[in-house]
């Protein structure tokens, strides 16, 4: 027994030490992936710190500061003596390493973002200070550039194979000197100085002393070349046609006007409602959002489904809910006011705030995301009358119930639906022509008319008289044919009796 009870105890022993085994193991495993989950947390928060976050040239922001302060790689020692632009952003087959040209944000410090020349001819440089100045495409400008907002939004990496050109290091700066080219030949393009991203254009000498000796961005020399570039080539080329294309939306984006003649209206006992609205706009794709209100708090907005609602995406419609209390002799009178919410991606130019025509116009590059809005408002004056219905039957004059009548507008659109209880019903309808249908006779009767089509005028009631004629039972001769046959049967035969019986007591008599 004791033996049996060692063994079983051993046993037990040994699943416990199984057991203890795998949870060590287990723990210890935990214990590696935390480690190992720690190491990694703390490598990336090392990267992280020699990240720029503002490597994102095309980074959309809410608002662009009013000034910044320009700052050149390596800043200049000497600022009476700038270098050119040709030393620090000029095509060379196999790429130069270039030199940064970005701007510090003068209220916080920070680097803002790299920034492009615009103007080649002039002076560049590093602690100017830059203020904002128009859009590239404010309405006054002579010449807009679209086109620029394109290419800040769309400049954020490039193909593999030009990235891989260079070091790891360096891929930044790469990506803002090849944007910078494409800046300029934009420019020239949008400027006359060549046609498109397949034509050199022509050398303009300037007529002053300056920074580069050409009127164009670029010579006919550096387009030829990059053209004749098997890496950079087909990425210029692709990026300057969809420039050209490309198109922000309207500066002044606006809904438009909105067309009431359109609506219909369906009734109840306790209101009005007009059908779905629709609201449009010349923004396209910017139109964000828009707000209904009225000058009459009774007034419900509604989305289609019936549901009270007051901001609308630009697919979603709205109605109106009036109710017939709102009447007010024989009109409805209040203001819809309608206001839409358009998005629009902008871009800037910065313009040296000491001598703006001896320094480059800058252009930062982000890309604002403005909002702007626009109202239209409705006048609604919708003149009404009434009309009175009454179904009767045609003999007595009496009330008739159980007859379901519809409403149809001259569109054929049900406007109101209703069963008759005895009593005349009292409507009020816009203005219009409208028809009375009769769908359901009441039993016992027959429909003398089953449409009548009426007319609704402004502050007159029109009153409509439907009458239905009682079914009179008629009786079933057949069944009194036969009667009258059958009784006329039974005479003859009574007859016939009679007289056999009359004439037996004279028969009798002979005998004797």
């Amino acid at each position: 027994m004791s033996s049996k009870i060692s063994s079983r105890t051993k046993v037990k022993r040994t699943k416990n030490n199984r057991e203890e085994a795998k949870f060590d193991k287990a723990m210890s495993d935990i214990k590696k992936i935390g480690i190992l989950s720690c190491c990694i947390v703390g490598v990336l928060l090392i990267v992280s710190l020699f990240i720029d976050p503002n490597e994102s040239y095309a980074a959309v922001v809410q608002e662009l500061p009013e000034e910044f302060t320009s700052v050149m790689d390596p800043v200049t020692g000497d600022p009476e003596d700038p270098p050119m632009p040709a030393d620090y952003a000029q095509y060379i087959e196999g790429v130069s390493t270039p030199k940064a040209f970005y701007g510090i944000d003068t209220t916080s410090s920070a680097r803002l973002s790299n920034i492009y020349c615009m103007d080649r001819k002039l002076i560049m440089s590093g602690g100017r200070t830059y203020k904002k100045d128009k859009s590239v495409i404010d309405p006054s400008l002579a010449v807009k550039y679209p086109g620029l907002i394109y290419i800040i939004e769309n400049g954020d990496t490039l193909p593999s194979n030009i990235l891989n050109t260079v070091p790891s290091g360096e891929q930044s700066v790469l990506i803002y000197y090849i944007n910078q080219i494409v800046v300029w030949w934009y420019l020239d393009i949008v400027n006359g100085y060549s046609t498109g991203p397949n034509d050199v254009g022509r050398d303009v000498p300037y007529s002053e002393p300056a920074a580069h000796q050409y009127e164009n961005n670029l010579t006919v020399a550096e387009k030829t070349a990059i053209l004749n570039d098997s890496t950079y080539s087909s990425y210029i080329k692709q990026v300057l046609t969809n420039a050209m294309a490309y198109t922000p939306g309207p500066t002044n984006p606006s809904l438009n006007d909105i067309d009431t003649s359109q609506i219909t209206y369906t009734m109840t006992d306790e209101y009005i409602e007009t059908s779905p609205i629709t609201v449009t706009s010349n923004a396209g794709t910017n139109f964000i959002n828009y707000t209904v209100n009225t000058s009459n708090s009774n007034i419900e907005i509604l989305n289609e489904s019936g549901i009270s609602q007051t901001t609308f995406s630009p697919n979603e419609r709205f109605k109106l809910r009036i109710p017939v209390s709102e009447v007010k002799d024989y009109e409805i009178n209040f203001q819809v006011n309608v206001s839409g919410n358009f998005s629009v991606h902008n871009a800037y130019f910065y313009v040296d705030s000491q001598r703006p025509s001896d320094y480059q116009r800058a252009l930062l590059g982000q890309i604002l995301a403005e909002t702007t809005s626009d109202s239209v408002s409705l006048s609604y004056e919708i003149p009404t009358g009434k009309v009175i219905i009454s179904k009767i039957d045609s003999e007595t004059g009496e009330g008739l119930s159980g007859a379901v009548l519809s409403i149809t507008d001259k569109s054929g659109k049900e406007v109101y639906r209703y069963e008759t209880t005895g009593e005349d019903v009292e409507l009020t309808l816009p203005v219009g022509t409208y028809t009375i249908t009769e769908l359901t006779v009441p039993e016992g009767y027959s429909a003398e008319i089953t449409t009548i089509e009426f007319e609704i005028t402004e502050k007159e009631t029109t009153e409509i008289v439907i009458n239905n004629t009682p079914i009179i039972e008629v009786p079933n001769t057949s069944s009194n044919s036969f009667l009258v046959y059958g009784i006329g049967a039974l005479i003859i035969i009574a007859g016939i009796v009679l007289i056999v019986v009359a004439k037996r007591p004279k028969n009798n008599a002979k005998g004797k």
